[in-house]
């Protein structure tokens, strides 16, 4: 119970560390790419699925060939558990954006 109560808490924190530039500049580009390719309402849930693997999968690359780093993967805990269902629901908000303004536009440019 422990876990669901400290979620809100640790999702805020989430989404302040999503404000630093590398981390703002994977989430704008992943967001826009699976916003982009959604093409019917059910991939909306589905989408932010691969959307998250693609940002943790980004998270953990981006330090080995921006500075040379040792790879290191991450440790599949509770941590990883609640950074990839934050994952999920900030992807799930960003995705259904752009989805939404996608078939926004394309209603109005087929009028």
């Amino acid at each position: 119970m422990e876990v669901v109560t400290s979620f809100p808490t640790y999702f805020v924190g989430f989404l302040h560390t999503l404000c630093v530039m590398p981390t703002l500049v994977y989430v704008v580009v992943v967001a826009l790419f699976f916003g982009l390719i959604t093409n019917k309402f059910a991939g909306v849930i589905f989408i932010p699925v691969l959307a998250a693997a693609v940002f943790i999968a980004a998270q953990v690359i981006g330090p080995v060939v921006i500075n040379n780093a040792a790879l290191t993967m991450p440790e599949f805990n509770l941590a990883f558990a609640k950074m990839a269902v934050a994952c999920y629901a900030v992807f799930l908000v960003l995705d259904t954006v752009v989805f939404a303004i996608k078939k926004l536009v394309g209603a109005i440019i087929d009028r």
